[in-house]
């Protein structure tokens, strides 16, 4: 969790802030010009561009992310904050699951301890998180979206865990599988040498077999 928590002066419009983002379209880029468009024009509601970087829900230049625009959704609106909320705030939720449900007073000792800030900013910060907490939906279980990535990374299956195809041995037309059989002739000859002493007739009757079968 960023240390560096935003907080509204006052809190008392933030409610009708969520409001009309889901009314209005999304803009190129969310700024307290556009706050003004929306009807809060209070020096007590600038926090809430901040606020909504925080979240994730805009980017640094303040461009809608996708969590902005799934929370213009109002059929999910609350349940998309609560995920937020759980991401921005991991550290809090991590300490106690129902952060969301503390009060004011115990989640100011909170933030006053893991911020350093002093009791005036410690209580604005738990209170904008105590308002931001009893908009959202905390009772159904976490949602699987863009609201829930911290990194856009979709976790990727290694290529170790891959199974890999069998090889497959390419074999020419003109040989033939060694699984297969071929047929073949077989040839026997009998050759009945005479019986002489002289190695020039046996070398002449193996000569002319060897001319006869080439």
């Amino acid at each position: 969790m960023n240390a560096d928590v935003p907080y509204m002066l006052s809190v008392s419009n933030l409610h009708k802030i969520l409001d009309a983002i889901q009314r209005a379209g999304a803009p190129e880029v969310f700024h307290l010009d556009f706050l003004k468009d929306l009807g809060f024009s209070s020096s007590n509601d600038r926090g809430a561009v901040k606020l909504l970087k925080y979240l994730g829900m805009l980017d640094e230049s303040g461009r809608p992310l996708g969590p902005y625009r799934e929370f213009m959704d109002h059929n999910r609106a609350k349940q998309i904050l609560a995920a937020r909320m759980r991401v921005a705030f991991d550290d809090l939720f991590t300490a106690d699951r129902n952060a969301n449900a503390k009060s004011v007073e115990s989640l100011k000792g909170w933030f006053k301890t893991k911020t350093g800030s002093g009791d005036a900013v410690a209580q604005k910060i738990a209170s904008t998180f105590r308002s931001l907490a009893s908009y959202a939906d905390f009772s159904s279980p976490p949602i699987e979206s863009a609201a829930t990535e911290k990194v856009g990374v979709e976790p990727p299956s290694s290529s170790a865990q891959r199974e890999e195809p069998p090889l497959r041995t390419e074999i020419p037309n003109h040989v033939a599988p060694p699984h297969k059989s071929q047929i073949g002739l077989v040839y026997r000859f009998e050759i009945h040498l005479p019986e002489t002493q002289n190695v020039d007739t046996y070398r002449a009757i193996f000569k002319a077999l060897r001319e006869e079968l080439m």
